[in-house]
């Protein structure tokens, strides 16, 4: 299984560049890809993961947990938070 650490890592020294809150969303392809809040994804398949405002990493590690259980559960399959494609992180530009 892939670490997760490496990943939050990044992803926490990354949302904290920006000064306000931050959504994080799940690709089609299984990428957590960040936009502003106002931006909408789901139209375009992409799964809503959380808001947040500059997260710790225990914050992020947290919400990451919980939503692959949440998704795990919909899906009727284990949770498995390594398995997301977590590089690059891209950020997401309203159209």
């Amino acid at each position: 299984m892939v670490s997760l650490e490496p990943q939050v890592a990044r992803l926490v020294d990354e949302l904290a560049q920006y000064h306000g809150h931050r959504t994080l969303w799940l690709d089609r392809r299984g990428y957590l890809c960040h936009a502003e809040p106002e931006d909408d994804f789901e139209d375009i398949g992409y799964q809503y993961v959380a808001t947040l405002f500059k997260p710790t990493g225990d914050e992020l590690r947290a919400t990451i947990t919980h939503f692959t259980a949440r998704r795990a559960a919909r899906l009727g399959a284990c949770p498995v938070p390594g398995a997301f494609h977590m590089h690059p992180v891209p950020v997401l530009m309203a159209i």
